[in-house]
């Protein structure tokens, strides 16, 4: 008797090691099979062009594809110096900055671009009325090099305008602080993008020009990454762009939770300006972020000064070539329904 009890008992206790075994099998197959892939995002500016990362992080876009996405705000030239050191898979918006280093020998690149238009606004003082009355004035860029600095430059040179000699420029590192340039009187002058450029307009700055209607096609709100990146770790780059796209179908078909987002993320004051930056870009933005080559040359033009620009091929700063596979794959179709 007590050598069947014990028998029998030996045999329990072999199956309920085994659950316990196969169970806990189960459930670090189970955290394997859900390990999330790490990337880092350096995103380079408070303003509504970044938002598209924001958005997908914190609707869960980027964790459904099996990424654990870390954002880092950084200016253009930091986020560029990370993406070169490969602190950062990805840099947003580092658009002027990513031709001048391919330029130098670098390997970035374009993987894609939700607008190909600038939405900034050149605010000046109201005591400016015309392009000419800037001469002799300060006009406030966020970094030299970056996006806001290239326009501004541009700008003055439509205006027949020497950036160098007619006017001072002087860098204010970040957008928000454009502003406070002009309400500290620092600055007279600047190429202010979304939100700030509203804030602006609401606190008696006038808008002397209306930067979407420069009459070139100029590529902002890019996707920067290197050539290794694109190359070497390609499925987790499709994955990236996956959560990006759907970020970007959430930006566009869920105001309320994209202005919330988006007013969390610049931490500005009124939801009211933020509705509307978010109503200007929805207007502008770009349902399949393919942008047209020509932004590109627009960027080089303005570049002209730096070695071998004026010869260079635009088609070598791009790489669409993860978003031709989505859509081969069907992914982008099945991305917007009507």
């Amino acid at each position: 008797m007590i050598g069947i009890y014990t028998d029998n008992f030996y045999r329990l206790l072999c199956a309920v090691v085994s659950i316990v075994i196969f169970a806990k099998a189960g459930c670090i197959h189970a955290a394997e099979s859900t390990k999330l892939t790490p990337l880092r995002l350096a995103y380079s500016a408070i303003t509504v062009n970044q938002a598209i990362p924001w958005i997908a992080l914190d609707a869960g876009h980027f964790k459904k594809h099996g990424l654990d996405v870390e954002l880092i705000h950084a200016s253009s030239i930091t986020a560029l110096q990370a993406l070169l050191a490969g602190e950062v898979a990805i840099a947003q918006s580092v658009t002027d900055a990513c031709v001048s280093a391919n330029l130098s020998g670098a390997d970035t690149l374009f993987m894609s671009a939700i607008l190909d238009k600038p939405l900034y606004s050149f605010i000046v003082n109201p005591r400016i009325k015309t392009p000419q009355d800037l001469k002799g004035k300060r006009v406030g860029v966020t970094r030299f090099g970056a996006t806001p600095d290239a326009l501004a430059r541009a700008m003055l040179k439509m205006w027949n305008l020497d950036p160098q000699t007619d006017v001072t420029m002087v860098q204010l590192n970040e957008m928000g602080l454009l502003v406070q340039g002009l309400v500290n009187n620092v600055i007279d002058a600047a190429p202010i993008s979304l939100p700030s450029n509203i804030r602006a307009k609401n606190l008696g700055y006038v808008e002397l020009f209306d930067m979407t209607k420069i009459g070139k096609t100029y590529i902002t709100g890019t996707v920067v990454t290197r050539r290794r990146f694109i190359d070497g770790q390609r499925d987790t780059a499709k994955r990236f762009m996956r959560g990006f796209l759907e970020g970007m179908k959430t930006y566009l078909e869920d105001e309320e939770f994209s202005v919330k987002i988006i007013q969390k993320w610049t931490r500005a004051k009124s939801r009211d300006e933020v509705k509307e930056a978010y109503a200007i870009q929805a207007k502008h933005m770009l349902r399949i972020p393919r942008t047209s080559i020509d932004g590109v040359k627009t960027i080089l033009e303005g570049m002209d000064k730096l070695p071998g620009a004026k010869s260079a091929d635009p088609r070598r700063f791009v790489d669409f070539t993860i978003l031709d596979e989505l859509d081969k794959e069907g992914f982008l179709r099945t991305l917007y329904k009507n």
